[in-house]
């Protein structure tokens, strides 16, 4: 277009020219410079014709661009976005090897290796409805985990309703062993129960919990067939959970060079039905706990009180209460006092496949407060390795007086009380 309007400018300039000359010109001359002039003015004329066709095309370019445009944006806008919604579907396959220094066929045997678990997990949201379950299958027994629904009210309060984790202690737990510490024998840590929780983050400095959990995960008290350790009924033990409200509440602490500490505070209180006596009882648990962290260091403590006070029938001590999991029932003290720690450090590695690794002493100290009792004490030394999806715990458990650790139960006076015993276990699992 550019050049056109050169070629333009180039004709009314050489035509001004002529004019000028033309009175001095020959009548010859003038005649025919007066044809060229007409013919120069005609080949303007065609030009300003063809600007002006040039404009329109210009115009109807841009109206066209402008058109296309409207039209992506508008398809752009048709497009639903990717839909967040869907679950997702995961588990883990794990073995186990052991040994038992109080178990003389096993030693004799050297250990034993099998299929310890398969479980399998649900995770996710359909709209705004969450949802987080586990079924898990071990040798002896199938139960589920947890189970819960829930919806996040704001980026600050979530529910849960359903069998959920019970908020005490050391969230989601203390330990870092495969074992955990003495309180998960006891019933509080990693406790699943029937109900529905309130996880309130207000703001960066605290995290507050409540709970109300009608039963545990099962309605059916005398089912030891659960991952849980609950109050279980049996013979002349009548006595189940019901009725439990929960309240935690957690104090994080920023220090320097990254370091973090925090502060919690747990309570617990709640019925225990009996079922032989149809009578009510009591029972209740506090606690506090600290958890630090310094670089790859993590320290944890926790000291808390717990005491059951059920209505049994004639004849049957309330001094002790029975409680189970993992298909076996046992005692333990209706009171005590308990003390618990665990240290730890993390290392980055690059040793071939393994990546990281975690190393740790966790120990638990049961003081019971009832007649007939003996104080109950647990150490677990151990590292846990990851390598892909290959998950495996190294450790070295030995108790005194400690259920799954060669004693009887928790608290009791028993033939056991004072012998130490300890086991090896590897556990060796594959999550997807």
């Amino acid at each position: 277009m550019n050049h056109q309007l050169f070629r333009l400018f180039g004709a009314a300039v050489l035509a001004t020219a002529v004019s000028t000359s033309f009175a001095s010109a020959g009548e010859d001359e003038a005649e025919t410079l007066k044809r060229d002039i007409e013919a120069m003015q005609q080949q303007l004329l065609e030009m300003q014709q063809q600007l002006g066709e040039l404009r329109e095309e210009r115009d109807r370019e841009r109206e066209e661009r402008e058109e296309m445009e409207t039209r992506i944006v508008q398809v752009e806008d048709s497009v639903p976005e990717e839909d967040p919604d869907g679950i997702d579907v995961g588990g883990a396959v794990r073995l186990n090897v052991w040994w038992q220094d109080y178990n003389d066929q096993l030693k004799d045997r050297y250990s034993d290796f099998e299929l310890e678990l398969f479980r399998v997990n649900f995770s996710g949201s359909v709209g705004d409805v969450l949802l987080d379950a586990e079924w898990r299958r071990y040798n002896d027994f199938q139960a589920i985990h947890h189970a819960w629904v829930g919806y996040d009210f704001s980026d600050e309060l979530q529910m849960q309703l359903g069998i959920n984790r019970v908020p005490f202690g050391i969230q989601p737990y203390m330990s870092h062993s495969f074992w955990f510490t003495g309180n998960y024998y006891l019933g509080y840590e990693d406790d699943y129960d029937t109900g529905i929780k309130f996880v309130h983050t207000p703001n960066d400095d605290w995290t507050l919990y409540y709970g109300f959990y009608k039963n545990p995960e099962y309605a059916n008290d005398a089912r030891a067939d659960r991952y849980s350790f609950d109050l279980v009924t049996g013979d002349d033990q009548g006595n189940t959970e019901t009725n439990q409200f929960n309240f935690r509440a957690e104090r994080h602490l920023a220090l320097d060079n990254g370091n973090n500490i925090n502060l919690g505070l747990s309570l617990q209180a709640g019925q225990m039905y009996n079922r032989i006596t149809e009578r009510n009882g009591d029972r209740w648990a506090a606690g506090v706990d600290l958890d630090g962290y310094f670089g790859d260091w993590n320290v944890r403590a926790m000291a808390m009180r717990y005491e059951y006070s059920p209505e049994n029938p004639a004849g049957v001590s309330d001094d002790f209460v029975q409680k189970g999991a993992f298909a076996f029932p046992f005692m333990m003290a209706a009171k005590a006092n308990t003390y618990t720690y665990s240290i730890s450090r993390s290392f980055d590695l690059d040793w071939g496949p393994i990546t990281w690794a975690n190393c740790y002493n966790e120990g638990t100290y049961v003081d019971p407060d009832v007649d007939n009792s003996s104080n109950s004490v647990q150490s677990v030394t151990g590292c846990s390795v990851a390598a892909g999806g290959v998950f495996a715990y190294f450790d070295w458990i030995t108790g005194r007086n400690m259920w799954f650790a060669g004693g009887d139960g928790i608290g009791l006076d028993a033939t056991t009380a004072g012998r130490w015993d300890s086991r090896f276990n590897i556990n060796l699992g594959y999550y997807f």
